[in-house]
């Protein structure tokens, strides 16, 4: 279109067709043994021939690959739509200015300059072919000429290796990983642990027999003794790091160590958040059974989850009955701390949630999402200490057993702790746990300064699984307490075992590695939360942003001030990020969203967000913003979850 080249991902292109060359060189015995070796024929000839799109790009032949999804068909295709009509008009506006006689004179060049080849004369193309035709063809002895072939692959090796050659992430097609590990690790901590479980009364000890509240009074009542933890690494480690992408099976290897190891420790987080969603969708695992496996290998730990209030462990806000029923489900099936929270803060998206949790007996851990910079009282009009004092105290009064300070993106520093629990402090005694993010660089210093500020809890991941966009050090924040008043009693030396697994085990996982290579302190700037900074970078890269990343993380924080500077936390992130990449695939500005809304079409999760759909910021949304992207389409101005029916089907479920 115009002088730019585009193909669909998957498309060729060649003078002859794969199936053609394959038909003609072909040699077959039979129909069964054309059956079984034409199509691995084709696929051979057409790599060969470098006619798939990624090939032809690199030979010069197109400019552009237009990336078509798998999950679209050519009935209904309105992603791969959007992305042609914009490769059109993006072509089509470089020829503005161009003359006819410019035009004739680019595409002369380009042509031109199209592959790789020489240019001969007649005399030397007679040459070539008269030396081609005494090259000697090589004899190829039939191996197997005369015996019966022993050991022939079987049908999932033959299907591994089609995959692997000429799959989707195959390396003659210039897809695959940049980098993969040969390194096999083990598969479990060798030998394993045979003595019995601690019997130390412990955070699931007082659970169990005297229930949440006086849960939360042990918290309190050990706080001036000790710092206790909680270990992230099977939950939101591998979230921030792999993409979620770890299994059942390596979780659980190492349970039985961690069981023993860290039985002091509060709780090991281990579901919720997008573990649930990852493990149908890309693990095609059941994440119900991954809860009853864990709480088999780890019975004597408090597990804890991750739920979004009103969304639940999705991207939308649900029926009230769903959040009960899944509530009461999570915790029959072992749950026993659920970490809740809204990603505008706002406590009517997490009441029945809480009050579900409270029901079923177990721990409602409400959290304060937190954003901003109070330090800065000059500038910060909106995150300010007294809005965090006063959601303290809301949710002390909406029936919270402990307070989660949630810092999603690492933007709390050791200079926020101390006058934050004292703010809190004041509206409330229930225990504080804190939890945050590496990405800028400052959360081991910031989780001792809240050790030192009072703080009852804090979140860790083991050395192997921590760091960048994951959580603090638990290894170094056990070694840095030593020999403070609040030592967390626990020995780092013992947490080797547990940490060389954890290094073997990630190693196996470098194809989902997210490439933070360290901590930014530009997160102070943009404040991409951990779990989605990671996530943003594998989107840029294969839309082909990644050399723009650095307007990306720009254009994330015009987009948020474009919202009105809002709580970033899923789903409400997801929200930001998703304009940001629109804007910028289209070239164009966030202010352009006021100037030219009227002509975008909104990605949907800019339509949910301005309808209110997945709730409101405490300030409301910019009205012109909500005016220029709904087009006339009325917000809605009460939660949800009123307006939604009960679903039906969970008597069905249960029969």
């Amino acid at each position: 279109m115009g002088n730019s080249v585009g193909m669909l991902s998957s498309a060729y292109y060649g003078v002859i067709s794969p199936e053609g060359a394959a038909s003609i060189l072909g040699r077959y015995k039979n129909d069964q043994d054309k059956a079984a070796r034409f199509p691995e024929d084709c696929r051979s000839l057409a790599t060969m021939q470098k006619i798939y799109a990624p090939q032809l790009q690199e030979l010069g032949v197109i400019d552009e690959v237009l990336w078509d999804s798998n999950n679209e068909s050519h009935e209904n295709f309105p992603s791969l739509a959007k992305t042609v009509e914009e490769f059109i008009r993006r072509s089509l506006s470089t020829l503005e200015d161009s003359s006819p006689e410019d035009i004739i004179q680019q595409r002369y060049n380009k042509f031109r300059s199209m592959g790789d080849f020489d240019l001969l004369t007649e005399e030397e193309r007679k040459a070539r072919v008269e030396q081609a035709r005494t090259v000697p063809q090589p004899v190829r002895p039939d191996r197997n000429a005369g015996k019966a072939v022993a050991n022939a692959p079987c049908r999932i090796l033959k299907y591994l290796s089609d995959r692997t050659i000429s799959g989707q992430y195959s390396s003659l097609k210039g897809k695959a990983p940049a980098a993969l590990s040969s390194y096999v690790p083990s598969k479990s901590i060798t030998p394993p642990r045979t003595e019995p479980l601690p019997t130390r009364v412990n955070a699931k000890t007082i659970l169990d027999r005297d229930g949440p509240e006086a849960l939360a009074a042990w918290v309190r009542a050990e706080s001036p003794k000790r710092t206790l933890i909680t270990d992230t690494t099977l939950r939101d480690a591998h979230q921030s790091l792999l993409a979620t992408r770890m299994r059942t099976v390596d979780l659980l290897g190492g349970c039985p160590e961690a069981s023993h190891v860290l039985h002091d420790a509060f709780s090991f987080e281990c579901w919720g958040g997008a573990t649930f969603d990852v493990s149908y969708r890309f693990l095609n695992e059941d994440p119900w059974e991954r809860l009853r496996r864990i709480r088999k290998a780890v019975p004597n730990v408090c597990l804890q989850m991750l739920i979004r209030g009103s969304n639940a462990v999705g991207y939308t806000s649900y029926p009230d009955n769903v959040i009960v029923e899944f509530v009461n489900k999570a915790a029959e099936t072992g749950m026993d701390v659920f970490r809740i929270f809204d990603c505008f803060n706002d406590l009517k998206q997490m009441k029945v949630c809480i009050d579900a949790v409270r029901a079923v007996n177990k721990v409602a851990e409400v959290c304060i999402c937190f954003t901003g910079d109070f330090l800065k009282t000059n500038k910060e009009k909106i995150y300010t200490l007294e809005y965090y004092k006063e959601l303290a105290r809301t949710i002390d009064a909406a029936g919270a057993h402990i307070i989660a300070i949630k810092d999603m993106a690492g933007l709390l520093k050791p200079g926020h702790a101390r006058p934050l629990v004292a703010a809190i402090r004041e509206v409330s005694d229930k225990p504080i746990h804190f939890h945050t993010h590496s990405t800028s660089g400052v959360s081991l210093p910031s989780a001792l300064a809240m050790v030192d500020a009072g703080c009852d809890i804090v979140d860790c991941a083991i050395a192997g699984m921590s760091e960048a966009t994951s959580q603090p050090n638990m290894n170094a924040l056990v070694a840095s307490l030593e020999g403070h008043p609040r030592d967390t009693g626990i020995d780092y030396l013992n947490l080797e075992i547990l940490d060389n697994y954890w290094v073997n085990t990630r190693s196996m996982y470098a194809p989902f590695e997210n490439g933070v290579q360290s901590s930014s302190a530009r997160v102070f700037d943009h404040q991409i939360p951990g779990g989605q900074y990671s996530n943003l970078m594998v989107q840029c890269k294969s839309l082909g942003l990644w050399e723009r990343w650095s307007e990306v993380l720009d254009m994330y924080r015009d987009v948020n001030q474009l919202f009105g500077d809002v709580v970033k936390v899923t789903p409400s992130s997801k929200c930001v990020g998703d304009l940001a990449l629109y804007l910028i695939n289209r070239k164009m500005k966030a202010s352009d969203v006021l100037a030219k809304g009227d002509e975008i079409e909104f990605p949907q999760s800019t339509l949910d967000l301005c309808a209110g759909r997945l709730g409101f910021p405490h300030r409301g949304l910019p009205k012109e913003l909500q005016r220029v992207v709904l087009k006339g389409e009325v917000p809605m101005t009460v939660r949800p979850g009123v307006l939604m029916p009960p679903a039906g089907t969970f008597q069905n479920l249960k029969k």
